[in-house]
């Protein structure tokens, strides 16, 4: 089992560890990810998802201060009969796993059984499609997570596990809206579908080793043959290929422009030495370099003095 502990070098979510069991998994985006602390370039938050959240959980709460238990359409999880207290955030909910690697997250809910065992939720604002849905893999490995750290931080005895659906009813809307809109207000239902998850953590110890053998690569791996995401990558550096291809053009075409020749040679220096610039500044600083508007303002890194922390 697990312990709390900081004497670690590696960190990773529990979510992003689950992206190692997707069918599209790829190594050598998984080694790109890690540079960059799984935050990509280009990645834009949705508020809206968290907005619902935390409605969903104000739903919950209601109803176990009213009934002491969750109703039928919560099925199987209608034993869940109260909250339990836990850190709310990664820095304290984490855990470190036998192979020295600090698992990490924040769960959405962990309730109180009947038998006084725990239950440990994810709340998913999303269609359901059962285990066939692509990301499951992912998701049950994050539940699974936050299992294995609640146990590892001594919460207690962790029985039951799932993920919590809520699925929008984007078509009653559509065939009534007259009995979803009032006075500027637009009511959009949402129903409930659970999903339990079998919890095994034996799942990890695979994960792990790839986790650790990207990492620790000297080289960047192989992509997975067909993956969008190596083909948009490689991409931005076709690009950036094709501006350096045209200077070098330029330089031949103008031998006997000195005064051209110059501009382009400085042009090229000075964004060769922006980017020495910027990855030094980002290694010795992580997210401080960005500012907090602008394209960038979803950017969101985890950085400590002993921890290679991955999220």
């Amino acid at each position: 089992m697990a312990s709390h502990s900081e004497d670690a070098t590696l960190a990773i979510s529990v979510r992003n560890l689950g992206s190692i069991r997707l069918a599209k998994y790829c190594p050598r985006c998984l080694k790109v990810l890690t540079k960059v602390r799984f935050q990509p370039p280009f990645k834009f938050g949705g508020a809206l998802f968290g907005d619902a959240e935390r409605a969903q959980q104000a739903v919950i709460g209601y109803l176990l201060e009213k009934d002491g238990h969750l109703p039928k359409p919560f099925s199987p999880f209608c034993d869940c009969k109260a909250r339990i207290d836990f850190p709310k955030h990664w820095t304290k909910f984490r855990c470190v796993h036998d192979s020295g690697v600090v698992l990490y997250g924040i769960p959405d809910e962990i309730f109180e059984l009947e038998d006084e065992s725990l239950c440990v939720i994810d709340l998913k604002t999303s269609h359901c499609k059962g285990e066939d849905d692509p990301f499951h893999p992912q998701y049950a490995t994050q539940v699974t997570g936050y299992a294995y750290i609640a146990e590892a931080l001594g919460l207690g005895k962790v029985t039951r596990a799932g993920l919590m659906y809520w699925d929008v009813q984007v078509d009653s809307v559509k065939s009534n809206p007259a009995d979803h809109y009032e006075r500027g207000t637009l009511w959009l239902p949402m129903n409930v579908k659970p999903l339990e998850v079998k919890l095994d953590y034996a799942i990890f110890e695979p994960l792990i080793k790839e986790l650790t053998d990207v990492v620790n690569s000297k080289d960047v791996p192989e992509g997975r043959a067909g993956c969008d995401d190596c083909r948009k990558l490689d991409l931005l550096y076709a690009l950036e290929k094709e501006a350096e291809l045209q200077d070098r053009i330029l330089l031949r075409e103008n031998e006997d422009r000195p005064h051209i020749r110059k501009a382009i040679k400085n042009r090229i220096w000075d964004r060769d030495k922006y980017l020495r610039d910027l990855l030094q500044s980002y290694r010795e600083r992580g997210e401080l370099i960005f500012s907090n508007d602008g394209m960038v303002a979803a950017w969101e890194f985890v950085c400590g003095d002993s921890l290679l922390s991955i999220d």
